[in-house]
């Protein structure tokens, strides 16, 4: 077998195989086809639909019921590590504009002396 078939093998693997998971990067093992999602996500709609109708006509807190959330993958996990480095480092770059932020006693006596130097130089 050659490389051309044994790429054609796998990706013509059934949808709920472990293989194409692991290519998908499922992280809980949970092996989704295109079918499960959309049932969860119409589940999930109806679910927002009933939260809806209930506190709009029986003016009450509709009861909980939980969401089908989608399985984790390796990509998501990753995207949001991204997201949260992201919002770090604007974070850093704000916080250094703060006029909260006191200086350094170094830094105070550098511009002092260097204060010193120009008002000598006139």
């Amino acid at each position: 077998m050659n490389w051309a078939e044994l790429r054609d093998l796998v990706d013509h693997l059934p949808e709920d195989s472990a293989t194409r998971a692991a290519v998908a990067g499922d992280e809980e093992g949970r092996r989704w086809t295109q079918d499960t999602y959309v049932a969860a996500s119409t589940y999930n709609a109806v679910l927002l639909m009933i939260r809806i109708l209930w506190a709009a006509h029986l003016k009450g807190k509709p009861p909980d019921m939980d969401t089908i959330d989608p399985p984790r993958l390796a990509a998501d996990i990753e995207a949001e590590e991204r997201a949260a480095a992201l919002t770090a480092h604007h974070e850093r770059i704000l916080d250094s504009y703060s006029p909260s932020r006191s200086p350094d006693d170094e830094d105070i006596t550098v511009w002092t002396a260097r204060i010193r130097e120009l008002e000598a130089q006139q």
